[in-house]
């Protein structure tokens, strides 16, 4: 399965952006001005950030219910009187 990555352009001729989901990165034209041999600044995983967020926030459920966590009580222990 081909993995696609999200790549991010910018036209310098009318400041427009936008990004394209391909396999590899492409010199293309502006959507916006026509302007021709655009090249991405940027390259990421779609899905990537949203995977660093999962775990992240799995990673910081289990610290939360790790640190509140309390041990259990200890029963009470009778003292003896010296006598």
């Amino acid at each position: 399965m081909p993995v696609l990555l999200r790549h991010h352009y910018h036209c310098e001729a009318c400041e427009g952006t936008w990004f394209a989901e391909t396999e590899i990165a492409e010199v293309i034209d502006c959507p916006y001005c026509r302007a021709r041999d655009i090249f991405a600044y940027r390259s990421d995983r779609p899905g990537a950030l949203a995977d660093d967020a999962a775990t992240i926030a799995k990673q910081l459920a289990a610290k939360t219910r790790a640190a509140t966590a309390k041990p259990a009580p200890r029963p009470a222990r009778r003292l003896k009187r010296a006598g």
